[in-house]
């Protein structure tokens, strides 16, 4: 019964994350990444890799929606300690979406 709900939990929280629009676009993204990957000539470990970085980028965007989310149930006011954490959670995300691109360039060379 504890699996069941902690798996409600999960698809409410999906629920939560398809609302924000970062977290759709990189869902489009990976639409697009798929069939890249699928039709892409490098090995099998690559394309797990790129697939594994991907699926991080969109646990991050999801931590850092939540920490914006908390962030906000603390103060609606414009806080300066506030803003640098969701400024690090932010940059989170960023630093994976780079690695993200740059293993997707390099497949290009590689």
């Amino acid at each position: 019964m504890k699996l069941y709900k902690n798996f409600i939990n999960s698809i409410n929280g999906f629920k939560v994350a398809f609302k924000e629009n970062s977290f759709f676009l990189e869902i489009v993204g990976g639409i697009f990444l798929l069939p890249y990957l699928f039709f892409l000539d490098k090995s099998h470990l690559i394309k797990l890799l790129i697939l594994t970085i991907y699926f991080l980028l969109l646990a991050f965007e999801i931590f850092n929606t939540s920490i914006e989310k908390l962030s906000d149930k603390i103060t609606k006011k414009i806080d300066p300690d506030i803003k640098k954490i969701k400024d690090l959670a932010s940059a989170s995300v960023f630093t994976v979406l780079l690695i993200l691109i740059i293993l997707i360039v390099l497949t290009f060379f590689i």
